[in-house]
C-alpha cells in the first residue's frame, strides 16, 4: 500500500485521502481532489482540496489572517460558503518534517506573507526651488528572503496607475522621488505603492499625499 510521498504531486498523495470527502479511492479523484479550488465540485457549501504545504508555506499561511495552518505536509482546506463565507479550516492530514513546494498553488497556499510595516508619510517640495521630494515605504516577508517588487502609482480620480517617468524616479523602488518643480502641478496627488514578490499575493500601501508649495 502506498504511502504519503514528500513532494507536492497529485501522485505523492494517497489513494484513500479522497475517503475524507466521502469520494471513492481511485486515481481519477486522487487527481480532482489535488489543489482544488471549484466551490461544490465535491460537497455542495464547500470548496474542499487537498495541499502539499512546505514548511515555507506552514510559515507564510501562519502569518495570515484567516488561513492558519498547524504543521507542515499535507493539509485538507475546506473553504465555506454561504453563512460560512470566508471561514478557512486548514487539517493536517498528515505531517512531515520536510516537503517540496511545487509553486503551482501560490494563490492559496503563498510561499511568502508581505506587509507593510512602514507606511508612505505625506510629503511636500517646493517647486521654486525646484526640490526632489521622496516617498517611502518599508515592506517584509514572512518568512524572510523573499525579493519584494516595488510599483509606485497614483490616483487619477478613478483608480490608481502606474507612474513613470517625467517627474518621477525611482517608481519600482522603495523609494519614490518626485520633482516638484513640473506642468502640471502635482500638487494634491495621492500615491501609494503596490508591493510584490514571487510566491505571494501583492500587498497596497496606505495613500501618501504630495503637498507642492512655491
Amino acid at each position: 500500500m502506498a504511502n504519503w510521498g514528500n513532494t507536492d504531486d497529485a501522485a505523492n498523495s494517497v489513494l484513500w485521502a479522497t475517503t475524507q470527502v466521502k469520494l471513492t479511492p481511485n486515481t481519477d479523484n486522487q487527481a480532482n481532489l489535488y489543489t482544488n479550488t471549484t466551490a461544490d465540485a465535491f460537497i455542495t457549501g464547500i470548496t474542499v482540496g487537498q495541499f502539499g504545504v512546505s514548511g515555507q508555506e506552514a510559515q507564510a499561511l501562519r502569518a495570515g489572517a484567516n488561513t492558519k495552518v498547524a504543521h507542515a505536509g499535507w493539509v485538507l482546506r475546506t473553504v465555506g460558503s454561504g453563512d460560512r463565507a470566508g471561514r478557512v479550516q486548514n487539517e493536517t492530514l498528515v505531517a512531515m518534517k520536510t516537503i517540496a513546494q511545487d509553486g503551482s498553488d501560490d494563490t492559496v497556499i503563498p510561499d511568502y506573507m508581505l506587509s507593510i510595516t512602514t507606511q508612505p508619510a505625506n510629503a511636500s517640495g517646493n517647486s521654486t526651488n525646484n526640490d526632489i521630494t521622496n516617498i517611502s515605504v518599508v515592506a517584509a516577508s514572512v518568512p524572510s528572503g523573499a525579493t519584494i517588487t516595488y510599483q509606485w502609482q497614483i490616483w487619477g480620480g478613478a483608480s490608481f496607475a502606474n507612474v513613470s517617468g517625467g517627474a518621477y524616479s525611482n517608481s519600482t523602488t522603495a523609494t519614490l522621488s518626485i520633482l516638484a518643480n513640473t506642468s502640471p502641478s502635482l500638487n494634491g496627488k495621492i500615491y501609494r505603492v503596490q508591493v510584490g514578490a514571487t510566491g505571494a499575493a501583492n500587498v497596497n500601501s496606505g495613500n501618501a499625499v504630495l503637498t507642492i508649495t512655491s
